[in-house]
């Protein structure tokens, strides 16, 4: 009967050990999110598994050189980008093109975890490039590639994000996910944050106050825009936040890319 109790005492320890907000990568969710409209991110990537599964995302800067988190692409040596895709299921217009190690630039002083300079970038060669001028069956133009923002724009205020993450339920939705955010710099940030958060002047936030919106919504590397009247400027790519995320209440944290124009501009492939 003892043996029972102590048993049953580890298993509720460390059933509340997993509800505790901890530091970690996103889980693949979208909270609170809507369905996105067809071609309304042309430039956001799906990075699968050699097996095709869906591990996290990136964005297109140019028709050779793909964005995302480092962490990303450290996590799986080989696998595939697949662009213009909006559901799942319908491969109609999408461009795959395969990527391994050898093509992968992470940014020299990222060490791995959470933490500053989560950022790298996946160069194809000039025969893998994507086709920016395919044209799909309605006319549009599905592959597209994200605007860098000029060094002094305003990249707080409303933003996007894009994703297939789960929902609040824990279902993998079919189509393209996208959630209106509120993006704060550094220091409101870090005032939201707990005293050991690992927030640094390189990462930008979104958070909604006694809401679960600003917690690891979406997948990691994933694109975060702030929209003019003709243009998605690329304010950050999704790095890092407190889990689980479906009950936390802190903002989650991307790498500002603001922050690393210079190092993006110095490592994007010299094809285009």
């Amino acid at each position: 009967m003892r043996q029972f109790v102590v048993l049953f005492a580890l298993a509720l320890a460390s059933a509340s050990a997993n509800l505790i907000p901890q530091p970690g990568f996103p889980e693949g969710r979208i909270i609170n999110g809507n369905e996105a409209q067809k071609g309304e991110a042309p430039y956001i990537l799906s990075m699968q598994t050699t097996f095709k599964s869906h591990f996290c995302s990136g964005v297109l800067l140019s028709s050779t050189t793909a964005l995302t988190a480092g962490h990303c692409i450290l996590s799986y040596p080989e696998g595939l980008l697949v662009a213009g895709a909006h559901s799942r299921l319908n491969e109609d217009s999408v461009q795959t093109r395969k990527f391994d190690s050898s093509q992968f630039v992470v940014h020299e002083e990222y060490s791995g975890g959470v933490g500053p300079n989560d950022i790298g970038l996946i160069r194809l060669s000039k025969e893998d490039a994507f086709d920016l001028n395919a044209v799909a069956r309605d006319g549009s133009n599905p592959v597209g590639v994200v605007s860098l923002p000029p060094k002094t724009f305003e990249s707080t205020g409303d933003g996007y994000l894009y994703g297939w993450g789960r929902d609040n339920s824990g279902s993998l939705p079919t189509n393209l996910q996208t959630l209106k955010v509120d993006i704060i710099g550094y220091t409101a940030c870090q005032a939201a944050m707990p005293v050991t958060a690992q927030v640094d002047i390189c990462n930008v936030c979104t958070y909604t106050a006694g809401t679960t919106d600003g917690a690891c919504n979406g997948d990691s590397g994933g694109p975060l825009v702030k929209k003019t009247d003709n243009e998605a400027y690329l304010i950050g790519i999704v790095s890092w936040g407190f889990t689980p995320c479906a009950s936390t209440y802190y903002p989650s944290v991307y790498t500002n890319v603001i922050h690393y124009q210079e190092w993006i501009e110095e490592n994007c492939n010299d094809n285009e």
